[in-house]
C-alpha cells in the first residue's frame, strides 16, 4: 500500500533516529535553563546525590530524596539517576537537561512500540506498514507537543519521565497475545520494568490496571470475540491470568512492604495535601481537571507551569461538576457500546484513567492540576483517536492528505514547544509567566525571590504582600518577608514574620532554621541554638543546622561543642565547611570575652588540619589578642612558612 514517503514506510531504526533528532532539535534551547521549584531541594540542595557512594542509602532512607523532610518520598531509582547525573558533570546544567530530553525520546519510542502492537492486534499482520505510519505519527505528535515542555524542562519532573519510560517498556513487554510463544519470557521483562517504575515513583502501581485491562481484552479475543465488557471482566480471573500477572503482583507487594517500612518516620502524605481540600472536594475537582488536561492536549494554548489557583469544586450540584460528570458518563457509555467492535478504545481509555488515578483520586495532593500527571496517560489516550482514524483511512485517498496534516501539526507543535521552553530559562522568566497567567501566593513569592538579585526591595515586598493577601498562613511568604525586611533594617518586622513562619510551619523545620540563622545575625546565640535544636528532628537540612549549631555554640563561648559540630559538618560537605569556618568562628572574634574560646577552637582545628596556614594564622591572631606572645609568634611563623610553601607549589 503506497503511503507517499519512504519515511512513513521506514524501518523502526529510521523512525527512532528521526524522533531522536526532532527531540534534540525542539529542546535545543533548554540545555542551560536554571532549576525551578522542587528541583532546588531534590537536586541543588540535596547532599545525598553528590556521591554515588550513597547509592545503597537511596534504597533504605527516603530522606536521601530531598533536603525537605515533608517532601521526602521513597524514589530510590529516581535519586540514583540524579546521582549519576551529578557524577558525570556536577551541576553543569547541560548534562541534566540532555538526560531529560533523552528520557522524553525514550517515552516517545515506547509509545511508538505500543501503537505498532495495537494495530497489529487489531488489523493483523497485513496492516504492518499502516501500523508503522500510525505509530510514527502518534510518537511524533507526542514528542513535539508543548504539554511535555513543562515535564522535560523541569528536573524534578524526571519522576514522571523516568516512570513513564519504564512503564512504556513494561506495557510493550506485556502486550503479547495469549497464543504467542514469547508470552512467558516477556512477562518477566514486563515485571522487571514495572518494578523499576515502582522504585522510581509509587504512582507506577497503576501499571497493574493497564495489565489487567489487557488481560480482559485478550480473554475476550481468546473466547471467540468480545461480548460485553462486564461479562469479559468477570471471565478474566483465572489461573492463567494469575500465572501471567503474579510476577508483577509479587513485585508490587514487595515494594509496598518496603515502602511502608522505610516511610514510617516521614510525613509526605500529610504535608503534600492542601488543608482546605478534603477527599470528596478533591475528587469533584478532578472530574473537571481531566477535561482540562484533554483540552490542553488538543488546544495547547495558555499553558501554565504552576496553575495553583485552579478552582476547587466542593459541591456535586455545581453546574461545572455536573457537566463534567455527565460528559464522562457519556464517554464511558460510548466506550462500553464500542467494546464488541473496537475493544482497544476502552483498553486505551481505561489505561489512561488507571495511570491518572493515583494522583487524581480521593487522596488530595497540594495542586488541583499539574503538568506532570497526564504526561503518560494522555499520550496513551491519544492513541485511541490516532489508531481509529488511521484504520478508517486505510485504503482511501485521504491517507496522503492525512500524512501532510500530521506533518503540518507536528511543525506547529514543535515551534510552540521551542517557544515555550523559553519560559523555563530563568527563575524570573518562569515566575513572570506564572504570575501573568495564574497569580497565586506561591507565584508571587517565587517571583519575589527571583527578582531579589535586582535589589529593588520595594518591588520585592510588594509582590510578597500580594502573596500574603491571598494566603496569610503561607510560611514561605513569611520567611521571604522576614529576609527582605531584615535587608531593609526593619528588624522588628523581620522577627515578626519569622515568628509567624515558625507558627505556620509545624512539620518541616525550615522556618526554625531560617529564624535561627536570623537570630545569629542579631547575636542572640541562645535563642538561635534553641531554634536549631528544635529544627534538627524535623529537618533534613543537616549541614545547615549543624553549621548553625556550631556558630551558636561559638557565640556562647563553647569551643568544644563548636569544634565537634564543625567536624560533623566536614563529614557532610568538607568543601563547604572549609569555606564557612570563618563564619562559624566569627563570634569568637566579636567579643573579647570569647578570645580564649577562639584560641581553644583553633588549637583543636590545628590538630586536625596541621597543613592549613589560615588555621595557624587565626590561632596566632587570637593568641596575640590575649597577650600569649610565645604561642602567637609560633603560630604566625608556622602560618607564614605554610603559606610560602603553598605559593612555591
Amino acid at each position: 500500500m503506497p503511503l507517499g514517503t519512504d519515511l512513513l514506510r521506514g524501518s523502526r531504526a529510521l523512525h527512532a533516529l528521526v524522533l531522536l533528532l526532532l527531540c534534540l532539535g525542539v529542546y535545543s534551547n533548554s540545555f542551560d535553563h536554571e532549576l525551578q521549584l522542587d528541583s532546588h531541594h531534590v537536586v541543588e540542595q540535596n547532599p545525598s546525590i553528590r556521591s554515588l557512594a550513597n547509592a545503597p542509602d537511596f534504597f533504605l532512607d527516603p530522606g536521601t530524596s530531598t533536603n525537605l523532610k515533608t517532601n521526602a518520598d521513597y524514589r530510590p531509582v529516581l535519586t540514583l539517576s540524579y546521582a549519576l547525573n551529578h557524577a558525570m558533570g556536577g551541576y553543569t546544567m547541560f548534562g541534566w537537561h540532555l538526560a531529560q530530553v533523552l528520557l522524553h525520546f525514550l517515552c516517545a519510542l515506547g509509545l511508538y512500540g505500543v501503537c505498532r502492537k495495537l494495530v497489529r492486534e487489531i488489523a493483523g499482520g497485513e496492516a504492518e506498514t499502516l501500523g508503522a505510519w500510525i505509530a510514527f505519527a502518534s510518537a511524533l505528535l507526542f514528542a513535539l507537543h508543548p504539554t511535555a515542555s513543562g515535564v522535560v524542562n523541569y528536573l524534578a519532573a524526571r519522576s514522571s519521565l523516568l516512570t513513564a519510560a519504564f512503564l512504556f517498556g513494561a506495557v510493550n513487554a506485556y502486550m503479547v497475545p495469549f497464543d504467542s510463544e514469547r508470552r512467558g519470557r516477556t512477562r518477566w521483562l514486563a515485571a522487571v520494568l514495572f518494578g523499576l517504575a515502582l522504585f522510581t515513583k509509587v504512582e507506577a502501581i497503576a501499571g497493574l490496571g493497564v495489565f489487567v485491562l489487557y488481560e480482559v481484552w485478550q480473554r475476550a479475543r481468546a473466547s471467540g470475540g468480545a461480548t460485553s465488557f462486564p461479562a469479559d471482566l468477570i471471565a478474566t480471573p483465572s489461573l492463567g491470568t494469575l500465572r501471567r500477572l503474579w510476577p508483577c503482583l509479587a513485585i508490587a507487594a514487595a515494594y509496598l512492604a518496603i515502602r511502608s517500612a522505610v516511610m514510617a518516620d516521614f510525613v509526605y502524605e500529610v504535608a503534600s495535601a492542601r488543608p482546605d481540600v478534603g477527599p470528596f472536594p478533591y475528587l469533584l475537582t478532578q472530574l473537571t481537571a481531566w477535561w482540562y488536561y484533554l483540552w490542553h492536549w488538543f488546544v495547547p494554548l495558555g499553558l501554565v507551569a504552576d496553575n495553583y489557583p485552579y478552582p476547587v469544586q466542593r459541591s456535586l450540584a455545581d453546574p461545572l461538576v455536573l457537566g463534567a460528570l455527565a460528559s464522562w458518563l457519556a464517554v464511558a457509555t460510548v466506550l462500553l457500546l464500542q467494546w464488541r467492535r473496537r475493544p482497544y478504545l476502552l483498553f486505551l481509555a481505561g489505561s489512561a484513567l488507571a495511570l491518572l488515578s493515583p494522583t487524581s483520586s480521593v487522596v488530595p495532593l497540594a495542586e488541583m492540576v499539574n503538568e506532570h500527571r497526564p504526561y503518560m496517560p494522555v499520550a496513551l489516550l491519544s492513541l485511541g483517536w490516532m489508531v481509529f482514524l488511521g484504520l478508517r483511512l486505510r485504503g482511501t485517498r485521504l491517507l496522503k492528505p492525512a500524512g501532510a496534516a500530521v506533518a503540518v501539526a507536528a511543525a506547529a507543535l514543535g515551534w510552540m514547544t521551542y517557544q515555550r521552553n523559553e519560559v523555563f530559562l530563568t527563575k524570573g522568566s518562569y515566575w513572570a509567566d506564572v504570575v501573568a497567567k495564574a497569580p497565586s501566593p506561591r507565584a508571587y513569592t517565587g517571583y519575589a525571590s527571583a527578582i531579589e538579585a535586582g535589589g529593588d526591595l520595594d518591588r520585592i515586598l510588594d509582590n510578597l504582600e500580594k502573596a500574603l493577601e491571598l494566603a496569610p498562613y503561607y510560611h514561605y511568604t513569611h520567611m521571604a518577608l522576614a529576609k527582605n525586611y531584615a535587608k531593609k533594617g526593619e528588624h522588628a518586622l523581620a522577627l515578626e514574620h519569622h515568628d509567624k513562619a515558625v507558627e505556620y510551619d509545624p512539620l518541616s523545620g525550615t522556618a526554625l532554621t531560617r529564624r535561627g540563622e536570623y537570630l545569629l545575625t542579631r547575636k542572640r546565640f541562645a535563642d538561635a541554638l534553641a531554634d536549631f535544636e528544635a529544627s534538627v528532628p524535623k529537618s533534613l537540612e543537616r549541614y545547615r543546622n549543624l553549621k548553625g549549631l556550631a556558630t551558636a555554640h561559638a557565640g556562647l563561648g563553647r569551643a568544644d561543642e563548636a569544634f565537634a559540630l564543625t567536624m560533623r559538618c566536614f563529614e557532610i560537605n568538607a568543601q563547604a565547611t572549609l569555606r564557612e569556618i570563618p563564619m562559624i568562628a566569627a563570634p569568637f572574634g566579636a567579643d573579647p570575652k570569647l578570645y580564649p574560646a577562639g584560641v581553644e577552637y583553633f588549637q583543636k582545628l590545628k590538630e586536625r588540619m596541621p597543613g592549613e596556614w589560615w588555621v595557624h594564622q587565626n590561632l596566632g591572631v587570637f593568641a596575640q589578642r590575649l597577650g600569649r606572645t610565645e604561642l602567637a609568634l609560633e603560630a604566625l611563623a608556622e602560618a607564614q612558612r605554610l603559606q610560602a610553601l603553598q605559593k612555591q607549589n
